[in-house]
């Protein structure tokens, strides 16, 4: 199993528990997140099938162990649903810290009224002179924010901002240009 990045799934998961803490704050829960087969491969640098995505997985939960805990994972089709036990999450909230620009950036979603691209865009610059805004037209959102150095933050943050309510997905550069949206990072 070598050449596989067992420390680019780490870091994602770290990351989107990360998130979630900021988000809702930590409780000492086990947290399962759902990963579809083609992303797993892109973060791992594999190309596996479902079967021997499932040893992969196996793997890297010996890979992890030692910070977060005996990782399960469950398989539907071509869709994983993967567990770190509340050690794990622990383990995340004691070790790792919050990013100061992720905190800023859900702040902006807590007030009572949503925020316009503007505030949402001198966030970003705050934290970095390579952040970018895209304004994206035909499409189920309507702007890309992203730094091109992905410092400090390295994913894809695709808003949609209808009238009175505004929401953000956040993905991978590899899972943004697999949707077809790479012509957006220019």
């Amino acid at each position: 199993m070598s050449g596989i990045n067992f420390k680019a799934l780490k870091n994602n998961i770290i990351y989107v528990i990360k998130e979630n803490q900021i988000k809702i704050g930590y409780t000492a829960n086990p947290v399962g997140l759902n990963y579809p087969l083609d992303s797993l491969n892109r973060l791992l640098g594999t190309n596996c099938d479902a079967d021997e995505m499932k040893n992969i997985i196996n793997t890297f939960s010996d890979f992890v162990s030692d910070e977060l805990g005996e990782i399960k994972s469950e398989q539907n089709g071509d869709k994983f649903y993967i567990t770190v036990p509340s050690e794990g999450v622990a383990y995340i909230h004691e070790n790792i810290e919050d990013s100061e620009f992720l905190k800023e950036f859900i702040d902006l979603f807590r007030g009572l009224e949503p925020p316009g691209i503007e505030e949402i865009f001198r966030v970003f610059k705050k934290y970095g002179d390579t952040a970018r805004c895209v304004k994206v037209s035909d499409n189920e959102f309507n702007y890309v924010v992203y730094f091109t150095d992905g410092e400090p933050d390295e994913f894809i943050y695709c808003i949609d901002i209808d009238d009175d309510h505004v929401t953000y997905h956040r993905f991978t550069h590899d899972d943004f240009n697999a949707l077809g949206f790479g012509e957006y990072l220019k």
